[in-house]
């Protein structure tokens, strides 16, 4: 997951906050646009390098106040306000701003990105609304998120994350675990659970959270019937013994040492009852994306494919096939 520092709270730049009020306010208009610096950015990402994220927050947000037309700055705005909200996670949920304010902000931030036309500014924003969710689930627990009704105002992840989140659910085994690696497995993962209501039997595991956010660690353990003072480590081998276990591409095995792992599909499949699903896979989204222009993000997805294949080579004569240049070593190019 993103990391940041962990300045004290007390400094949080509160300046730096009104300025989602401004621009709901309509501060951002055309009229209201000063002229876009280059160096901000660069400055900012300079502070963060530094461990002054809350340095970089204020600059931001005061640049911003004045120059609302930099989609960049924007983005970095929302992205150091996600890491805002994760940090107030792991210093034990208190103190203020909380993480939902954050949250808010970011969104706010994140969406003017968006209009300005930042792509990057995509998989963040459906960041936001993952984290809106693991609040309520370490409030009410996994269930009472899986089987709510998604809202209606939620961000609308692209297509093909969506194709891809429910690709890799439909490779695990039923009543399964799902671990995940990178932020785009997990976000992918997340909303075609969470949005789709795809595979509502299969859950899906953070590690890194599962160790650092004790509400988390609860909440899961006893969504797992597991002593929550159990690592992540002893706790899915114990889980293991009753049920699959699937890590996804980028999921280190670290974090769930079993002795022998099969490749199922997307994933690597291990523990008890195993057995393959006859769930269809479909990268139709993918390729119209590839197709069409493509992003960061698309070839994100397209490197999980491909990591994919490294454990299972029928992949190679597959998705991995269609989707075309370039293929992994593991394909034998």
């Amino acid at each position: 997951m993103i990391t940041g520092d962990r300045k004290d709270r007390n400094s949080f730049p509160w300046q730096a906050l009104a300025v989602a009020g401004l621009v709901l306010a309509g501060a951002g208009s055309v009229d209201a646009q000063g002229a876009v610096d280059p160096n901000v950015v660069p400055r900012a990402t300079a502070l963060v390098r530094e461990g002054r994220r809350m340095d970089a927050t204020e600059l931001l947000g005061h640049y911003l106040a004045t120059a609302p037309g930099d989609g960049r700055a924007w983005f970095h705005l929302g992205r150091l306000y996600l890491l805002g909200s994760r940090e107030w996670h792991v210093t034990g949920h208190s103190g203020e701003p909380s993480g939902l304010l954050l949250l808010d902000l970011s969104a706010v931030a994140l969406d003017q990105a968006l209009q300005l036309n930042i792509d990057s500014s995509i998989v963040f924003r459906g960041m936001v609304d993952m984290d809106r969710d693991l609040i309520a689930l370490e409030r009410d627990g996994w269930t009472a998120v899986r089987d709510r009704r998604p809202a209606m105002e939620r961000f609308r992840m692209p297509d093909y994350l969506l194709e891809l989140g429910v690709n890799l659910l439909g490779s695990c085994p039923a009543n399964g675990v799902i671990v995940t690696g990178s932020d785009l497995e997990t976000v992918a993962v997340w909303y075609a659970s969470v949005e789709r209501g795809v595979r509502k039997d299969v859950l899906p595991l953070v590690p890194k959270l599962y160790a650092t956010d004790s509400l988390y660690r609860n909440q899961m353990a006893a969504a797992f019937d597991v002593d929550r003072s159990w690592p992540v480590q002893r706790a899915l081998t114990k889980v293991a013994e009753r049920r699959p276990l699937c890590l996804t591409p980028f999921a280190e095995r670290a974090a769930v040492p079993l002795p022998e792992w099969q490749p199922m599909r997307l994933v690597l499949a291990g523990g008890a009852h195993v057995a393959l699903t006859d769930d269809v896979l479909t990268v139709t989204s993918l390729l119209r994306e590839l197709r069409n222009q493509g992003s960061v993000w698309s070839e994100g997805a397209r490197a999980i494919y491909a990591q994919a294949a490294k454990e299972n080579i029928l992949l190679c004569r597959g998705i991995v096939a269609v989707l075309g240049e370039p293929l992994p070593p593991a394909c034998g190019q």
